[in-house]
């Protein structure tokens, strides 16, 4: 019988397969990627394989200490990988606050919501952090801007690790020249659409399909 660990890393290189083989499946996860924006890459893809509708994850030791909340009776954890000291042959186990119960001692959990009263300040932020906006005509021109200011900061490190990275994939034989933008592309969209899915903006309004088709 294959160990656990072995059906995990099935799992996680199966579901890596299908979302980056379809920009629809991309879309998909980037939907349930921006409520645990926290989590590690592989973290979020063993979540969405696993639990897509999860909206906020811990270990069960960290919801009884920091929340005093308890894990249900029956409650299937989420298995990932544990980014620990040796962490590539452990698993540790989350839990979505929705398999948790609470007690008269539990402490509010701090899912945030985006409110058209914050907007103004949310905007400045984006700013502050990353730079002048070039559209500020709306809440989610804004958060477009800031997630293309965001790739073009880390675009060089981003590259860094993408370019030696390309043997056995398609696009090996590309020119790094070629590379470079259509990765751009693919990083501010995905960024983008995370943040205007986390907002409750209707993403359907400034994305479709095509724009994800260099994932």
């Amino acid at each position: 019988m294959p160990s656990k660990h072995r059906l995990i890393t099935g799992l996680y290189e199966q579901t890596l397969g299908q979302i980056t083989s379809d920009p629809r499946a991309w879309m998909s996860f980037l939907r349930s990627a921006c409520r645990n924006y926290k989590c590690r890459f592989d973290e979020q893809v063993l979540i969405y394989a696993q639990r897509p509708d999860a909206t906020a994850v811990l270990e069960m030791e960290r919801w009884n200490s920091q929340f005093e909340r308890w894990v249900n009776k029956g409650a299937k954890g989420i298995t990932v990988f544990d980014g620990g000291e040796g962490g590539k042959q452990r698993l540790k186990h989350y839990f979505d606050v929705s398999d948790t119960h609470g007690s008269q001692n539990s402490r509010p959990v701090p899912v945030w919501r985006m409110e058209p009263e914050y907007e103004t300040e949310a905007i400045e932020s984006l700013e502050n952090s990353f730079g002048g906006l070039d559209d500020e005509t709306s809440f989610a021109n804004a958060l477009m801007s800031a997630a293309r200011n965001a790739a073009g900061d880390n675009i060089a490190d981003y590259l860094s690790g993408l370019m030696p990275s390309r043997q056995g994939s398609r696009l090996e034989g590309l020119d790094g020249r070629l590379v470079e933008p259509m990765f751009r592309t693919a990083a501010q969209n995905s960024v983008a659409y995370m943040l205007l899915a986390r907002c409750g903006i209707d993403q359907s309004l400034y994305f479709d399909a095509r724009d994800f088709s260099d994932v």
